[in-house]
């Protein structure tokens, strides 16, 4: 029986990113298409495990940081009261590394608090404002198990773990899993069917 309920649940989680998938299609063409990407988003989160002391405290929500200049504005809206795995998820905007920096005494100082509250981050988007900092901002958390998004060409090269790309105005998305694992991160299978490139480095 609990076998049963099991394939249940990950059938119905399936079919779940399959319909966004499909809204995907039609709201990216007429919609808005960062509604779409900020629901996409929430189904990363899903579909994604972090190391058990990343998720420990049943009390603190799941946190989905944003750097840069913010391109979502209200996309966030209609889904933001949505819970996941029990868990709130509140959205923090952060200033660009750059001006970050600025208000630092040290580049990465470990006392800054904007810099500890990037690290705390279960998901961040690097807005494409920050695509001169990608690798800088991405080694900045990447002991911290953080899932790095982003939706600008050659964030994966630059060991992003999530790209967002465009094709026939339809919203679809890359994964590079060598950075997950490097990130202490895992990445479900049905995500990974999901996804139109993975990288993989052996």
């Amino acid at each position: 029986m609990r076998i049963k309920a099991f394939n249940l649940i990950a059938l119905a989680s399936v079919l779940l990113i399959a319909a966004i998938a499909s809204k995907a299609r039609a709201d990216s063409a007429t919609g808005s298409e960062y509604q779409v990407k900020a629901a996409f988003l929430y189904n990363f989160i899903k579909f994604a495990d972090w190391p058990e002391e990343k998720m420990a405290d049943d009390n603190e929500p799941i946190i989905v940081g944003i750097i840069g200049s913010d391109p979502f504005g209200d996309a966030f809206k209609p889904i933001k009261d949505k819970p996941i795995r029990g868990k709130k998820v509140i959205i923090k905007l952060f200033k660009g590394l750059e001006e970050l920096k600025k208000k630092s005494e040290k580049d990465t100082s470990e006392k800054h608090p904007q810099i500890k509250a990037i690290r705390k981050c279960h998901l961040l988007f690097i807005c494409n404002s920050e695509k001169e900092r990608f690798k800088e901002t991405i080694n900045l958390v990447q002991d911290y198990s953080v899932l790095t998004v982003a939706d600008t060409q050659g964030f994966l090269e630059s060991e992003g773990i999530v790209n967002f790309v465009m094709e026939e105005k339809k919203v679809r998305f890359e994964i590079n899993v060598t950075a997950a694992k490097q990130a202490k991160l895992k990445i479900r299978s049905q995500l990974l069917r999901l996804a139109k490139r993975i990288v993989e480095k052996e």
